[in-house]
């Protein structure tokens, strides 16, 4: 019986152990790598992409006011 449904390879994948459930899973990454030519972890060979400057973006918009952590200010009106 094949197994050609997603829902049955699934479960014939969880029934492995752990260690060749990875062994599965980079062979499936090697492969759909080499299909389409990109790296798997992403379109720039893997590296981390550069993050929004949130602090620039903040002072951009409010200048150089002062903000309240606001968690701290509720968590000192809590009772407890």
């Amino acid at each position: 019986m094949a197994m050609s449904k997603v829902l049955e390879i699934e479960s014939a994948l969880r029934q492995l152990p752990a260690q060749d459930q990875w062994e599965v899973a980079r062979w499936l990454l090697d492969a759909l790598e080499e299909r389409t030519g990109t790296a798997a972890k992403g379109q720039n060979g893997g590296s981390v992409p550069a993050l929004p400057d949130y602090a620039a973006r903040r002072r951009q918009i409010f200048g150089d006011k002062v903000l309240p952590n606001m968690v701290l200010v509720s968590r000192s009106e809590e009772r407890w």
